[in-house]
């Protein structure tokens, strides 16, 4: 990337013309086929940038939604101006996935429209505290409105419930709730979201996405899932026979901080591998990707449409998966929820040390570690016998990474 590009501006992206960025790559399916539009029609390949910048190759099907969508879609729960999410759409991406949790992010991408409105397929989450066994459908609505609001739009594509699966939030009665559905079902009529799912990296995540699918109408899930995790292939192989969108997350596993230079091979980088693979994978419709510089979004971009692993590469994932294989707490496994006889959240303190250790987000994580009541941080583990060494089916040391963690989090 030239240094012209580093210092490309929001004013510079504000000042192109829609034009422009249809020609860069957005006048594809989503322009045309946004909704209800046939999708057996071949998506249109965006052309080669002038400047010889990575496009997106590929669009699926979006499930039901009528969207054909770019494999590789824009993350970024810190995003602070549009300027990255413009360099973005001009690569060629049309899905972005937010949240009412991440910051000002809806407010930020509500400042590219109306003009970019109907070239994206924004997909929102509600606040995971929202979801309980008895919310109403008005406290619903309410949220629904609040987030149109922030993002400046009359409508969202997908609204989705934030983080089932999780124990802490309370169990499967929650999902339950008839008032939950009745909210979504109006918001439909009244034309404020197009279609609703639900999102999890939590340890219970398998056993709610097969409950939604399953007695729901549940439109999309968002599973967190990527080279290291095991158990979710039921679950998406259901989601595909009922049309069910998958959008895919927390798909790079641990790859941020780790320095994985030694990994590299021919210019291509294991991040770039790991997306690939997941490409790769059967039943997944798109792949969302936390994007924080222009240079990130051209190493996924680079990605797109090319699933098929070079020798090298494999053997770069494989060296790479031995590296994390002992240190990742997989996203789905609940093999440790009742194994500490003291009631230490293992896999949300194991999630929190991840955070720190590999995502470069100290202040975050210290934060979620210091809202835990004193009963339930890792201090304890230090004396403890470690019974939850052995409950985990992958072998990690968990009383050592406990402790670790309240060293590193402890404020």
């Amino acid at each position: 990337m030239t240094e012209s590009d580093k210092a490309i501006s929001r004013r510079a992206f504000l000042g192109r013309s829609v034009a422009t960025v249809v020609g860069a790559g957005m006048g594809l399916a989503a322009a045309t086929e946004s909704l209800g539009g046939p999708q057996d029609k071949p998506a249109e390949q965006p052309p080669q940038d002038a400047a010889g910048k990575p496009q997106i190759k590929e669009y699926r099907p979006l499930g039901k939604t009528g969207w054909k969508v770019s494999d590789i879609s824009f993350g970024n729960g810190a995003m602070t101006e549009p300027a990255l999410l413009e360099y973005a759409i001009e690569r060629g991406i049309n899905y972005v996935d937010t949240a009412r949790q991440y910051y000002d992010m809806e407010i930020v991408i509500g400042k590219i429209f109306p003009q970019k409105r109907d070239k994206l397929f924004v997909t929102t989450k509600l606040m995971p505290e929202l979801i309980t066994a008895d919310v109403t459908a008005d406290a619903v609505t309410q949220a629904i409105d609040e987030s149109l609001q922030r993002l400046n739009t009359d409508y969202v594509d997908s609204c989705l419930i934030h983080s089932v699966g999780d124990p802490n939030l309370g169990d499967l009665k929650r999902l339950q709730n008839p008032n939950i559905y009745d909210a979504f079902e109006k918001a439909k009529k009244a034309g404020k979201i197009r279609f609703w799912g639900a999102s999890s990296h939590g340890p219970k995540m398998v056993e709610d996405f097969t409950w939604l699918i399953e007695n729901t109408a549940i439109d999309m899930i968002m599973p967190g899932m990527n080279y290291m995790t095991k158990g979710l292939e039921p679950v998406l192989a259901k989601a595909k026979e009922k049309n069910v969108a998958v959008v895919a997350m927390k798909s790079l596993s641990a790859a941020r901080k780790i320095d994985y230079s030694a990994h590299m091979r021919e210019g291509r980088t294991v991040r770039q591998a790991f997306t690939k693979w997941m490409l790769a994978q059967p039943n997944i419709d798109t792949i969302t990707l936390s994007m924080r510089s222009f240079e990130d979004v051209d190493e996924f971009v680079s990605a797109s449409g090319n699933p098929n692993l070079t020798p090298d590469e494999g053997k770069t994932l494989k060296e790479y998966g031995l590296l994390l294989d002992r240190d990742y707490c997989r996203p789905g496994c609940d093999a440790c929820l009742a194994a500490c006889p003291g009631g230490v959240p293992i896999h949300d303190i194991l999630r929190y040390r991840l955070y720190f250790h590999n995502y470069g987000r100290e202040k975050y994580a210290m934060g979620l570690y210091a809202a835990l009541p004193d009963s339930r941080r890792a201090v304890q583990c230090s004396s403890c016998s470690g019974p939850c060494v052995g409950s985990c089916p992958f072998k990690l040391p968990v009383r050592e990474k406990l402790i670790e963690a309240h060293s590193q989090l402890r404020a």
